[in-house]
């Protein structure tokens, strides 16, 4: 079992943040992107396109994603003690690696992203906000 500490220094709390916020934010653009991709589709075929749904891309994404959330969900739990934010979080991550798997229905994978990235962006903001108040 992981010590539960709620005293953290403010220079702590100040890289915790960054890390937070950083997860959050490419949370956030994961989740723009998979809602914008039509939009841009439109506007900008072509290499936009092409590159914009590879699965490298994706791949490529969720890469940065997992472990800025994995770090941020775990110093959110030294924090505040409590596990329903990274279950959330762990969630959302979980259907981003299973839109990953080859071979899915084009729009089950869209789904099961957008589904993922706002489970992820909520399990983000439930972390910030019990790390925050401290309860």
């Amino acid at each position: 079992m992981i010590p539960v500490s709620r005293k953290i220094s403010p220079l702590a709390r100040n890289g915790n943040d960054l890390i937070e916020g950083t997860a959050i934010s490419v949370s956030l653009l994961c989740l723009v992107h998979c809602l914008a991709l039509p939009v841009l589709l439109l506007i900008l075929p072509g290499l936009l396109g092409i590159f914009a749904r590879s699965e490298i891309f994706h791949a490529a994404v969720f890469l940065v994603i997992a472990p800025f959330a994995a770090i941020a969900f775990l110093i959110g739990y030294r924090s505040h003690g409590q596990v329903a934010p990274a279950l959330l979080g762990m969630a959302g991550l979980a259907c981003l690696a299973v839109a990953l798997v080859p071979g899915l229905e084009e729009q089950r994978e869209y789904w099961i992203t957008v589904a993922g990235s706002l489970l992820l962006v909520i399990g983000h903001l439930l972390n910030w906000a019990k790390r925050r108040h401290g309860h």
